[in-house]
């Protein structure tokens, strides 16, 4: 399968390590926090870090969502996706709803 980031790049998820859900804030510039948002990070074999607990950093960002709820939704997605034996999943832009 082929996975579409939000950037438009082509993950090979045959190269995915793992693939998971992530909550972070979104700072300005003088450090205070301005919005909590919602990833989907993979984490790719090549990556050198633990296999006991995977870095966010370390992540390739697919998709970020300003809610957990969309965030779900397209996580689940996804699982479909590889479960039903797609080639192509396009991770979709955000609504920006943050309701």
């Amino acid at each position: 399968m082929t996975i579409v980031t939000q950037e438009n790049d082509l993950i090979n998820y045959a190269a995915i390590k793992r693939i998971s859900v992530y909550a972070g804030d979104v700072d300005d510039e003088e450090g205070g926090k301005v919005a909590q948002v919602y990833s989907i990070l993979a984490f790719d074999f090549d990556s050198a870090f633990s296999d006991d607990e995977d870095n966010p950093e370390d992540g390739l960002q697919i998709g970020v969502f300003a809610n957990e709820s969309e965030c779900t939704l397209v996580m689940n997605d996804l699982i479909k996706s590889i479960a039903d034996g797609k080639s192509i999943f396009r991770i979709p832009q955000p609504s920006f709803d943050t309701v």
